[in-house]
């Protein structure tokens, strides 16, 4: 059965693309977990009920 449209799966580098895409995909995850683990307050502000009046 012939494909009405050209879908590209005739080429063979195809496997290659969608590899290279899913692991950019995953290492842009990974690097954005690790810098949101980083972005964590060094020092707690207090709230306003542990302010001496």
């Amino acid at each position: 059965m012939a494909l009405p449209l050209h879908v590209g799966l005739e080429h063979p580098n195809l496997t290659w693309i969608v590899l290279a895409g899913l692991a950019a995909f995953a290492a842009g995850l990974g690097v954005n977990l690790y810098r949101s683990l980083g972005d964590e307050p060094a020092v707690e502000t207090a709230d306003s009920d542990d302010q001496p009046e």
